[in-house]
C-alpha cells in the first residue's frame, strides 16, 4: 500500500474520497443520528451526541479539502487540523461556541452547541479520515458519470452538515415541555448562553434561597450550551426533550436528574448581566409551552429578556408570575473575620498509607509548618530494627505526649457520613511496668467526633454570621464554634485554631483542638477539601493523658 509524501508526483483529489465507503458510511451515520435517532429515544442522549461527533469528524475534513480544493499532502492534513482544531475550541471556550453560532447564522444556518470536554474523545476519526482516505485521493480523474456522483455527495454531506442545527425563525420543536423558559422580547436574534449545577454539586436549597443570586455561583455550575434564540422565540430551561437542548439542569452519571428539591441554572444573555435562575421542585407547573409567541395558559415561570428594541427597557429582564430570576451582584470585598470563610491551610492531615497495627516509636519531630514525623518500627527477637517507616500526622498540638522508645498501635477509625474518618495513636503497656502513663490521640475529619473517654464535641453554628462564599470552590459556608467536654472534663468553646487542657481526676488531662469547623451549604466535593456531604466540616483532635498508677 502507496503512502503520501512531499516528493509524492500525483496530484492528490479530495473529491476522490467523497465516494469511498468509509465517507459515504459516515454520511450515512450522521444523517440517520441527527435526524432520526435524535428524539426517537432509542438511544441515549449521550450515544447519539458522540455518533455525531464521530461520524462529522470523519465527513467534514473531506469536504473542506474538496472546497478548498486541496492538491498536497500538507493540504490534505491541514484541513483535518483546522476540522480539529475548530472542534476542540468551541467544546472548550463558550465564547468561541456562541461565535461560531453567531457565524453559523450569517449563512442561514445557526447551530446550537453543546459544549461537552468528553466530546474530544472522537477526535482520533480525524487521524482515521487522513490515514483510511489517504489513497482514494490519490486516485486519477475518471468520466463524467463519477464527477456527477461526486458532486452530489458533497452537497448532500454539505447540506446535512448545515441542517444539524435549524434556521433561524423555525422553532427548535413544535412545542416545550418545561416549566420555567425563557422569551426573546428584543427585535433581533441573541446569544444565550446558561450553565445547570455540575453534577457532583449538593445544595442545600433552604440556605441558598435566601440569595441565588449571591451564593450560587460560577464554580459550582458545569460545561455550558451555548444557542441563538430569534425573536419572539421561546427556550426551556429544563426540558425532557431527547435533543439535548434546553437541559438547564444538572445529571448524574447515568443521565438521569440530580437529587436535588431545587433548579438552579446560570444564565448569560449578550447585553445583559449574568443572572441565576433558581426555583423549587413543584413551584411551577410543568406544562407545554409554545415554541414562540406568548403562553395562552399564562406566564408562570417566563422570564423575558430585553437586549434589544425598546431602548428603555434594553438590558433588562422582566418576569412572569414567577420570583425565579436574582440578578448576580457586583463582587463583593471578601468577608473578613470570624465570619470568613475558613482556609484549608491548617487542616488535619495524615500520610497514606496508615501503618495500623503495633510498632516501636523510634523518633518523633515536629516541624515548622506543625506537622509531626513519627518514626515507627518493628524489632525482631534479638533487638534488631527488622523494619521502619515514617508516618506524618498534622494536627494544632504543641505536643504529642509520648516519649520515644514506647510501644504505640495506630488504627484506623471508621467512616462516618461523608467518607471522612480518623486516626487512633495510642501507647501499649508492656508487661507489668503500669509507671508510664497512658497516652491516646484520636484525630477525625468527618461531621461528628466519636465519643472518646467521656468527651462530647458538638458544633454551633454562628448565627450572626450569614453564609458567605468560598472563591476557589464556590463553597457556602456559615462560621461555627465547637463545645468539647463532658464526663470528667469541664464544657469549654474553641474557635477554629484554638486549643484548650482540661483537667480531669487526679493526673489526666485532654488537650483538645479544633482545626477546622463549618457549615456548609452548598458543596462541590470533586474541588472542595473535607468530607463528601453538606452539613458539618469538622477536623478535630484530642489528647488524652493519664500519668495516674495503674
Amino acid at each position: 500500500m502507496s503512502s503520501l509524501s512531499k516528493s509524492d508526483p500525483v496530484t492528490l483529489r479530495p473529491t476522490r474520497a467523497l465516494l469511498h465507503p468509509l465517507w459515504l458510511g459516515s454520511l450515512a451515520v450522521l444523517v440517520l443520528n441527527d435526524h432520526v435517532l435524535k428524539g426517537a429515544s432509542l438511544l441515549p442522549g449521550v450515544v447519539t451526541g458522540k455518533l455525531s461527533d464521530l461520524a462529522g469528524l470523519v465527513v467534514a475534513p473531506v469536504l473542506l479539502a474538496a472546497l478548498c480544493r486541496v492538491r498536497t499532502p500538507r493540504g490534505w492534513r491541514l484541513s483535518h487540523l483546522a476540522v480539529g482544531l475548530v472542534f476542540s475550541a468551541i467544546q472548550l471556550s463558550a465564547s468561541l461556541a456562541a461565535g461560531w453560532s453567531a457565524l453559523m447564522g450569517i449563512f442561514g444556518f445557526p447551530w446550537f452547541i453543546t459544549r461537552d470536554a468528553t466530546d474530544l474523545v472522537a477526535l482520533p476519526a480525524l487521524a482515521l479520515s487522513a490515514w483510511a482516505l489517504r489513497d482514494a485521493i490519490r486516485r486519477p480523474a475518471t468520466g463524467v458519470a463519477r464527477r456527477s456522483a461526486e458532486l452530489t455527495a458533497a452537497g448532500t454531506g454539505l447540506l446535512c452538515c448545515a441542517a444539524t442545527s435549524p434556521a433561524p425563525g423555525e422553532p427548535f420543536v413544535p412545542d416545550l415541555w418545561t416549566d420555567v423558559y425563557v422569551h426573546n422580547a428584543g427585535s433581533e436574534p441573541v446569544v444565550v448562553r446558561m450553565r445547570g449545577l455540575a453534577a457532583a454539586v449538593d445544595l442545600d436549597c433552604d440556605a441558598v434561597a435566601e440569595d441565588p443570586g449571591r451564593l450560587v455561583t460560577e464554580p459550582l455550575f458545569g460545561d455550558s450550551q451555548s444557542f441563538l434564540l430569534d425573536p419572539d422565540q421561546n427556550f426551556g430551561l429544563v426540558t425532557n426533550d431527547e435533543w439535548g437542548w434546553g437541559s438547564g439542569g444538572s445529571w448524574d452519571d447515568n443521565g438521569d436528574p440530580a437529587a436535588r428539591d431545587c433548579e438552579v441554572v446560570l444564565l448569560d444573555v449578550d447585553d445583559m448581566p449574568p443572572a441565576v435562575v433558581f426555583w423549587r421542585d413543584g413551584q411551577v407547573p410543568h406544562r407545554t409551552v409554545p415554541s414562540s409567541g406568548v403562553d395562552a395558559n399564562g406566564d408562570r415561570g417566563r422570564i423575558e429578556i430585553h437586549p434589544s428594541g425598546d431602548p428603555d427597557r434594553r438590558g433588562e429582564y422582566t418576569l412572569g408570575e414567577d420570583e425565579v430570576l436574582y440578578v448576580v451582584p457586583p463582587a463583593a470585598p471578601p468577608v473578613e473575620g470570624a465570619c470568613a470563610p475558613q482556609s484549608d491551610v491548617g487542616r488535619l492531615e495524615w500520610s497514606e498509607p496508615l501503618p495500623q497495627g503495633s510498632f516501636e516509636l523510634l523518633a518523633v519531630e515536629r516541624g515548622a509548618d506543625g506537622c509531626y514525623a513519627l518514626d515507627l518500627g518493628i524489632r525482631n527477637p534479638v533487638d534488631e530494627i527488622i523494619k521502619s517507616e515514617r508516618w506524618y500526622l498534622c494536627a494544632p498540638l504543641s505536643h504529642l505526649g509520648i516519649e520515644p522508645g514506647r510501644q504505640v498501635s495506630v488504627t484506623t477509625l471508621a467512616q462516618g457520613t461523608g467518607g471522612e474518618g480518623g486516626v487512633m495513636l495510642s501507647t501499649i503497656d508492656e508487661g507489668s511496668d503500669l509507671s508510664q502513663p497512658l497516652v491516646q490521640l484520636q484525630a477525625y475529619r468527618g461531621t461528628s467526633f466519636p465519643a472518646f473517654h467521656g468527651l462530647q464535641v458538638a458544633a454551633v453554628p454562628d448565627f450572626e454570621c450569614g453564609y458567605v462564599v468560598g472563591e476557589a470552590c464556590g463553597t457556602v459556608t456559615r462560621a461555627t464554634s465547637v463545645t468539647a467536654g463532658g464526663g470528667e472534663f469541664e464544657v469549654v468553646e474553641l474557635q477554629a485554631g484554638e486549643r484548650q487542657t482540661l483537667s480531669g481526676e487526679g493526673s489526666v488531662e485532654m488537650t483538645v483542638a479544633l482545626a477546622h469547623s463549618e457549615e456548609r451549604a452548598a458543596l462541590d466535593p470533586e474541588c472542595a477539601e473535607g468530607p463528601d456531604a453538606l452539613g458539618l466540616d469538622l477536623e478535630f483532635v484530642a489528647l488524652y493523658i493519664d500519668a495516674r498508677s495503674r
